[in-house]
């Protein structure tokens, strides 16, 4: 999976799977739930893994589906979308299809939300709803490209490295990036809250506050965002 988010560097990101957990008093044991979880995730299908890369497609299906009944189990989910609008394995099925890579969009998984998104703007296995095709891409597409664009522009500007200086087109980019992300947090797209998180932290166009810090890498967690794992442990080694 890859993240491109525009603090990406501030800390360490894990690529595992998704949970979403609440403990109040412990940012660390928050972390540290999702973290066991994710790895036990992996290790189950670890298996399915090997069918698929022997072309055992048929093998791997059921094995798949029991995978998914774990809703934060992303990527069996994800690779069900795959085999049905494939037809491997089983007979393709674009609305079967469609059930399963919406549930790995819901898991927060960004392959999914764009297939969803595309599915319905296009009607593919489902009903055409260029509203929800509006909002899923905006799950999937919105920070990376568009708030990405508009942070590092902004500190480019700052930079003078490419361009002249400009602190007013710095902080316009700086201050529009940031309105965006808070417009997204509350569409709770998880991805937002966590570079929320990074300004708070980092001061970047807003006054430092660790604690808002850690309250958007909960909000982050617990809309299926994994890097938001990592962060809260930074914290939490730092309050030790």
């Amino acid at each position: 999976m890859l993240m491109l988010i525009p603090f990406t560097q501030a800390f360490a990101q894990d690529n595992t799977s998704l949970i979403a957990m609440s403990n109040p008093a412990n940012p660390g044991a928050v972390a540290d739930a999702y973290l066991s979880h994710a790895r036990a995730i992996r290790k189950a299908d670890a298996p399915i893994v090997h069918l698929l890369n022997h072309s055992a497609y048929t093998q791997a299906v059921p094995l798949l589906k029991k995978a998914a009944a774990d809703k934060y189990d992303f990527w069996a989910a994800d690779t069900l979308g795959h085999l049905y609008q494939a037809g491997l394995g089983v007979s393709a099925n674009s609305q079967t299809a469609f059930h399963w890579y919406l549930q790995a969009a819901e898991a927060g998984d960004r392959f999914a939300q764009r297939q969803v998104a595309n599915a319905y703007l296009n009607g593919w296995g489902v009903t055409r709803n260029p509203q929800r095709a509006a909002f899923w891409f905006r799950q999937g597409l919105m920070v990376p490209q568009v708030v990405n664009a508009d942070f590092w522009l902004g500190k480019t500007y700052a930079a003078g490295k490419l361009m002249p200086k400009n602190p007013t087109k710095a902080a316009w980019y700086e201050g529009r990036s940031l309105a965006l992300l808070k417009q997204l947090d509350a569409e709770h797209v998880g991805a937002a809250a966590y570079d929320l998180g990074i300004a708070y932290w980092h001061g970047y166009g807003v006054k430092k506050d660790a604690h808002q810090a850690e309250q958007y890498f909960r909000r982050a967690l617990a809309e299926h965002y994994p890097p938001a794992a990592a962060a809260l442990q930074h914290l939490e080694e730092k309050n030790t």
